[in-house]
């Protein structure tokens, strides 16, 4: 099967709508914030000491929130907000679709399901999270693993072409790629011109 493959953040979205969505939740109820800060902390110094990965911490800050609100409403809302849906690429929105398109990120499952009914890919491809616990299920979906989870769904693939902020980050979809895209708040240009 021939796809076409997108990064979500920095790509579709113009910035990262994780951080976004942790502004959005924190300034709605301030005091989860104050909440979650120890754990938080707590978990950030780990990750910067190299004693817990990107996967641990972030398991560990959406615990920290699970345990005070729904994941999955907080996302709802996130998503209905009209300045969120603004920083989605208009140059997404009205290209020409002629084969599957796969987004592929590693922002969490509960949070991009809600952009997905706006973005309709034929595939989404995100960090797995349990939205009841906040734990993630397996790995950061970030390079290679994104591969690995677009065959666990669909198989043997070919990529004709692959869209990125970041071409070191997804340096391993990019080499499948016939045409390479690096895109930079909303402008699109090709790799190789």
């Amino acid at each position: 099967m021939k796809i076409d493959v997108f990064d979500f953040d920095g790509t579709i979205y113009d910035g990262d709508s994780t951080v976004d969505f942790l502004k959005y939740a924190f300034a709605k109820k301030p005091l989860l914030l104050f909440c979650a800060l120890p754990p938080l902390l707590r978990a950030a110094l780990l990750a910067l000491t190299g004693r817990f990965t990107l996967t641990k911490f972030k398991s560990s800050l959406f615990s920290a929130l699970a345990r005070r609100v729904s994941l999955e409403e907080e996302a709802e809302r996130f998503w209905s907000q009209e300045k969120t849906r603004k920083r989605l690429g208009r140059w997404f929105l009205e290209r020409e679709r002629t084969l599957p398109v796969v987004i592929a990120s590693a922002s969490p499952d509960f949070e991009l399901k809600a952009a997905a009914r706006l973005l309709a890919p034929d595939l989404l491809i995100c960090t797995r999270c349990d939205p009841e616990t906040g734990r993630l299920i397996g790995e950061n979906c970030k390079s290679s693993e994104k591969i690995r989870r677009i065959r666990e769904e669909w198989g043997d693939f070919t990529v004709q072409s692959m869209y990125t902020d970041d071409a070191k980050a997804d340096a391993p979809l990019l080499a499948l790629a016939e045409e390479k895209y690096l895109v930079c708040h909303g402008n699109v240009s090709k790799i190789g011109e």
